[in-house]
């Protein structure tokens, strides 16, 4: 019998796996909006950028200066993307401005702030868990709230903020991914790029640091 040419018996082959490949499992319907959220993200180990601290994978200092394009293991996005997450109302904003002040009261939990704080609609403001090294009590306060909000799904979406300009969302955004939550947004333009496209901002208070 006369043998089919070497290119020939390849497409064979490949036909026969196709054509026996299992079906692809199709897509829960009950899943939640927050899960259907097909976030771009990268490999949490991926090449950091300038500026970031090799030994720790953070930013350390400087936090007011230009940020990068890109965020190990969560999407950047812009105004407009920032826009339509917020009006599917199931991605949780969460902002990370550093305040003015002398920080939370160790006895109330009361951040003590000298100045008013105006955020995108909807968010939750968690100070100080954007810097670099984070004591005990802070990644404390930030792993019970993330909880909180996520209701301890990893799948939950989530978006960080500050300014723009600021290392502190990036650090925050980083950190999250790096605990293992999966659907994580990093917005660097925060609220000066909401509010330059005329979107509005409303007054926030800080979420307590001993609430629990």
């Amino acid at each position: 019998m006369r043998q089919l040419p070497c290119l020939s018996v390849w497409m064979l082959l490949f036909w026969v796996a196709a054509s026996t490949a299992a079906p692809v499992a199709a897509t829960d319907a009950a899943a939640t909006v927050a899960q259907k959220i097909e976030a771009s993200t990268v490999s949490p180990d991926q090449g950091l950028p300038d500026g970031v601290d090799r030994g720790t994978g953070f930013r350390m200092k400087r936090y007011r200066a230009p940020v990068p394009a890109f965020n190990p293991g969560t999407e950047t996005v812009d105004t407009r993307r920032a826009q339509l997450l917020h009006k599917t109302g199931a991605v949780i904003f969460i902002d990370v401005y550093p305040p003015r002040g002398l920080g939370a009261d160790p006895l109330s939990g009361d951040w003590i702030i000298t100045e008013d704080h105006s955020s995108i609609p909807g968010s939750i403001w968690l100070p100080e868990v954007g810097r670099g090294y984070l004591e005990d009590g802070h990644i404390a306060y930030f792993k019970h709230n993330l909880a909180q909000l996520s209701n301890q799904d990893p799948t939950s979406a989530l978006l960080f903020y500050c300014t723009a300009d600021c290392w502190q969302s990036w650090n925050a955004a980083r950190r999250a991914a790096l605990w293992g939550y999966r659907n994580v947004f990093w917005y660097p333009d925060g609220t000066d790029g909401w509010r330059d496209h005329g979107l509005p901002l409303t007054p926030l208070k800080p979420v307590n640091f001993l609430a629990r």
